[in-house]
């Protein structure tokens, strides 16, 4: 450990340097960036604060799913932009921000003022004099050759606090139109015209020196006469269309005959329409039962191109930690083999070093196996929770059940281990999903039959006593028809 003081343009600091060796080994600073983002990503999903985006969000997701934190690689990837264009990227160099806090000024309490000066202006005339206010210029920046016209926005002494159109989100097409509105003729004062300040003078023909009001009269034209309009020629055969449809509108046409409406009114006690109620809500209840149907007949349709799709691209990279693993297995298997062959590595027991790693590459693969088989039933609807992580801490007492459970599952592993297969397997998975939701609505449909068909005969027995009984025709009261008002006979 050192600590070095150190001293520039008058202020004295030191710098402390710690060794990267560690007891034994080298620590390992490779991407440390990234490794720092990810324990940030990590730390805000543990304690549930709001995930910020960042610039290595695809590589995180990558590593996560290699450690086997799947739920936390999904949460980060769908932070990732979809162009890379579109990653986040810091507003100022944290040297710019060092150099505006040894000037004492707030970077960013300054680039959101000149941000809120711009949304209250309503030009770059009435902005340029707000910033003024705050001991702020705008001028033109000094990249003229690769963005021309692009405007900076900096202090009076000089320091920059940053581009025009990153602070203020107007596009450099747009800003170039508002510099070029600003340097138009329109917005200058209009001149004033000297030439329309003349008097007016009457000219005569004693004073025309043109000779046009001297010249001698011209005889008046002649009058034409108005051309007269011919009316075009009659058709007598369109006459008499005419006449004939005239004649089809005078006459009445005949209408249907519809059978007037009834003179009388149903009287009905309070008790019977308080029954006739309860019978109206008891056919609603019962239309209810026959309006029911099987959940999944409002699932949309699965759609056997697109579903196939998504679960392939969701089995990728299982795909991808399970050739690894398998890789790393048969290299370690093919040295221990050759080990054997070789009488001085048996002597010198590098053989069985070998042997020992190739078992433990077996233990480890077997590990990725039971991993990727359960992510992939999960994927497809098999499994109702995701994947447990990969343990890295196995022991032989560990390899029963994980040959068992490559036993049991064989098919699964088959699959993912050859593309061919895989795209068979999930075929085959689509079609029985299809088929386990028809056969489930077919189930539900006869395990309720009996209810709809008992609600299909209670309608019908409840609308038969909505009909009026015979007993009511003697209540109906006939109602008198109204005098006609119009002269007496």
């Amino acid at each position: 450990m050192t600590f070095v003081i150190h001293q520039k343009d008058g202020s004295t600091h030191g710098h402390l340097i710690l060794p990267e060796w560690q007891q034994d080994h080298i620590l390992d600073s490779r991407f440390s960036w990234i490794r720092l983002e990810k324990l940030a990503r990590l730390e805000e999903i543990r304690l549930g604060h709001a995930l910020v985006a960042g610039r290595h969000d695809r590589s995180i997701a990558k590593a996560l799913r290699q450690d086997g934190k799947v739920h936390e690689a999904e949460l980060i990837a769908a932070l990732a932009p979809a162009q890379p264009a579109d990653k986040p990227r810091a507003a100022y160099t944290l040297q710019a921000h060092r150099t505006a806090e040894r000037q004492g000024l707030d970077l960013p309490k300054l680039k959101q003022l000149a941000a809120s000066l711009w949304s209250q202006s309503d030009g770059l005339k009435s902005f340029r004099a707000a910033l003024a206010e705050h001991s702020l210029t705008m001028c033109e920046g000094d990249r003229k050759e690769t963005r021309p016209g692009a405007h900076i926005i900096e202090t009076n002494d000089g320091t920059l606090i940053g581009s025009f159109t990153r602070l203020t989100k107007v596009r450099m097409a747009e800003f170039r139109k508002l510099l070029a509105e600003e340097h138009s003729p329109e917005h200058e004062k209009p001149k004033p015209d000297i030439r329309s300040t003349g008097v007016p003078v009457r000219m005569i023909a004693e004073n025309d020196q043109t000779g046009i009001l001297s010249a001698h009269a011209s005889p008046p034209a002649r009058k034409r006469e108005p051309k007269r309009i011919k009316l075009p020629r009659r058709n007598p055969m369109l006459e008499e269309l005419k006449r004939r449809q005239m004649e089809d509108v005078d006459r009445p046409a005949v209408m249907p005959h519809t059978p007037p409406k009834p003179l009388y009114r149903l009287i009905l006690s309070a008790e019977e329409a308080r029954i006739r109620r309860r019978i109206r809500r008891a056919i609603l209840d019962q239309q209810a039962i026959l309006d029911q149907k099987a959940p999944e007949t409002g699932w949309a349709p699965l759609d056997r191109k697109t579903t196939i799709a998504k679960w392939r691209e969701s089995l990728t990279p299982y795909q991808i930690q399970l050739r690894t693993s398998f890789e790393c297995y048969v290299t370690a298997r093919k040295e221990w083999k050759q080990a054997t062959e070789s009488q001085w590595q048996r002597m010198t027991g590098r053989a069985g070093k070998l042997e020992k790693i190739c078992q433990r590459l077996l233990l480890a693969l077997l590990e990725v196996l039971r991993f990727v088989v359960q992510a992939l039933l999960h994927v497809v609807g098999l499994r109702p929770t995701p994947p447990e992580p990969v343990r890295s801490v196995l022991t032989e007492q560990d390899r029963p059940v994980l040959e068992d459970f490559r036993k049991r599952h064989d098919e699964e592993f088959t699959a993912m281990a050859d593309p061919e297969k895989i795209e068979v397997w999930l075929s085959y998975r689509f079609d029985s999903l299809v088929q386990a939701r028809q056969d489930r609505i077919w189930k539900w449909n006869k395990a309720h039959q009996p209810e709809k068909e008992r609600a299909r005969q209670e309608i019908a027995r409840l609308r038969s006593k909505l009909a009026a009984p015979d007993g009511l025709m003697h209540t109906m009261a006939v109602v008198p028809p109204q005098p006609v008002m119009g002269p007496s006979p």
